[in-house]
């Protein structure tokens, strides 16, 4: 099973390489869903870290139960489906195979992270139990604590890195398999994050990875004047801090590995041949296939959202100081449109 997918930093623009590879009738894709299930906290990654790279006797085993806690937050409910209205029931059967297969034993047994997921009101019942206990039956036996967790089961999962990275490819390549039976190459959005993209390029057999970045100008433009959603700062001294910051001053510009590819989203719409040309062929896409070419990701269309700080009334004194403080990030157009 092939793979590609997108990375971006927020508001860079990622989704125009998935509309692009849409268009290929050998791509099964998902559009704009993220899956997201591989780095968020608690996913895959941290397991690995929890299991693998730093195995605890408490830490792995808790680790584990808070990896099942995201399989059921991404289960979804009524107002969103996530990756239960992708996989469906298969969701849930997959990773339960999963935990189980990266699982030694278990044991009915508890620790102190166990009492605190059960909320302040649960940890001072037992504490005013305990107590009074102490001062009464237990008044010579001082070392004695009440057991309120009878049930609670303790995962012992201490896999070596080769186990855990075979048991993970077969996890999401079975995950996918139930719904892409029919074609040879997964669009799977955000899948893997735009930092230490390397190290997670081992949980695929085979995996393409574009990183997206956008000029900051319209970045800025678009929070503030438009998206207003808090995510990223509209103050522009932060804003500069924050994108240097995500970016790590041009790091993900200088992979030598293969299977990741850096892209300026403002390429795909003044350079669209050239860019998609070069772009399918890294991918592995046959032109052949590229039978719905700019029904989903259309440059004419989207030109529309660059170079904003030139059509919409904004400060320009916001502007120079983005362009004083990110100038290694600014877009040149220069005679690149086509």
């Amino acid at each position: 099973m092939r793979f590609i997918s997108c990375a971006s930093y927020y508001g860079s623009g990622s989704s125009v390489v998935t509309d692009f590879v849409s268009e290929f009738n050998s791509v099964a894709s998902f559009g704009d869903e993220e899956f997201r299930f591989v780095h968020d906290p608690d996913g895959i990654a941290d397991l690995e870290y929890n299991l693998v790279e730093n195995f605890n006797r408490h830490n792995s085993g808790h680790a584990v139960k808070r990896y099942q806690k995201l399989v059921d937050y991404y289960s979804g409910n009524i107002l969103s489906k996530k990756c239960k209205g992708i996989f469906g029931e298969s969701w849930e059967k997959c990773s339960k195979e999963y935990i189980n297969q990266l699982t030694d034993f278990t044991y009915h047994g508890w620790w102190q992270y166990d009492l605190i997921d059960k909320g302040p009101v649960f940890l001072f019942r037992k504490r005013i139990l305990n107590k009074l206990l102490h001062l009464t039956f237990w008044r010579n036996d001082p070392e004695r604590t009440l057991n309120t967790m009878k049930k609670e089961i303790t995962y012992c999962a201490h896999p070596t890195e080769d186990k855990f990275l075979r048991l993970t490819r077969e996890y999401i390549e079975n995950l996918f398999e139930t719904v892409c039976e029919d074609k040879e190459i997964i669009m799977a959005d955000q899948i893997v994050p735009s930092s230490n993209t390397e190290k997670y390029l081992r949980y695929f057999n085979d995996i393409k990875v574009v990183i997206v970045d956008r000029d900051p100008r319209d970045i800025f433009i678009l929070e503030k004047y438009h998206w207003r959603d808090g995510i990223i700062p509209s103050n522009v001294e932060e804003f500069c801090k924050w994108f240097l910051y995500t970016r790590e001053n041009g790091k993900h510009r200088q992979t030598q590995n293969d299977n990741i590819h850096f892209l300026q989203f403002e390429d795909m719409i003044y350079k669209y041949e050239q860019t998609t040309v070069e772009l399918a062929a890294w991918a592995g896409l046959d032109l052949v296939d590229h039978t719905r070419k700019k029904v989903c990701f259309n440059p004419d269309k989207s030109i529309h959202n660059t170079r904003l700080w030139q059509k919409e009334k904004c400060n320009l004194y916001e502007i120079k100081y983005i362009e004083d403080h990110l100038k290694n990030y600014l877009y040149d157009l220069g005679e690149s449109y086509e």
